[in-house]
């Protein structure tokens, strides 16, 4: 197994777990309040949080899979080659803004360290926060790789 297919199988898996988590603690917690009038608290907030994190990682598999939203309807009237070098150039800009996207995240990750507030239960608030930065990243350095790939020469002089 290719190193990239390991990658791409622990991010499903990841994804996967994020999203049986989710549904455990929300059956869970219905189930509990409805049959014993009980409820845990903070329970509700690392549902939002896992909400943040699932919709952050299915944004990362969008990236990989090349199925992110993209306005085309324009691409599909230039020649092959000149269609190759716009999408190049529009994953450069992207892998840029997410760069940047990254930077103020970690920035913001940061401030909340330095602040102490609690996201739920015990957990540092920075902790739960730190997909933000994790996935930009992870998204920059996919539409940078995605970018070169399109704008190698051998790939424009084939099509």
């Amino acid at each position: 197994m290719s190193d990239q297919h390991f990658l791409h199988r622990l991010e499903t898996g990841f994804l996967v777990l994020l999203v049986a988590c989710l549904l455990v603690l929300t059956c869970g917690q219905i189930i509990v309040r409805n049959l014993f009038s009980v409820t845990f608290l903070g329970t509700e907030s690392l549902v939002r949080h896992l909400v943040l994190w699932i919709g952050l990682a299915g944004a990362l598999v969008a990236t990989r899979l090349d199925k992110h939203i993209r306005i085309d309807a324009a691409l599909r009237l230039l020649p092959t080659r000149v269609r190759t070098i716009v999408l190049s150039c529009a994953d450069f800009f992207a892998a840029a803004l997410c760069a940047y996207l990254a930077y103020i995240a970690g920035r913001f990750v940061l401030d909340e360290r330095a602040f102490g507030t609690t996201a739920f239960f015990a957990i540092p608030a920075w902790i739960a926060q730190l997909c933000f930065p994790l996935v930009f990243g992870l998204m920059a350095l996919r539409f940078l790789l995605q970018a070169c790939a399109a704008a190698a020469p051998q790939q424009i002089a084939r099509e």
